[in-house]
């Protein structure tokens, strides 16, 4: 599980780089200050850090979850197949049956 985790929390952030730096720290910042999610957390809080990413973002969100699942599938070997209306949760629910990191 541990594994699974810090391989999920890479991947956020890598997603997020695509913001670029200022504005992935602003978001970072944003979410240990005002929900209380570190770092290391958001895999605890992920439908929290989800709805952030909406609050914030709008439909762009949509985009850096969908880079975020690819980044965790590929950093777990698993073949990312894009499935329209799923969320980060969705992709990351998926990820964690099929290598059992339940």
């Amino acid at each position: 599980m541990a594994e699974f985790n810090n391989c999920l929390v890479e991947a956020i952030y890598e997603g997020l780089h695509v913001l670029g730096d200022i504005a992935r720290e602003a978001l970072c910042n944003h979410l240990e200050r005002e929900l209380q999610i570190k770092r290391e957390g958001i895999p605890e809080k992920l439908e929290a850090f989800h709805k952030a990413l909406e609050e914030i973002m709008g439909a762009a969100s949509r985009v850096v979850e969908k880079l975020i699942a690819i980044n965790l599938y590929r950093k777990l070997d698993l073949n990312f197949t894009e499935h329209g209306g799923w969320t980060l949760i969705d992709y990351v629910d998926e990820a964690r049956k099929a290598t059992g990191g339940e």
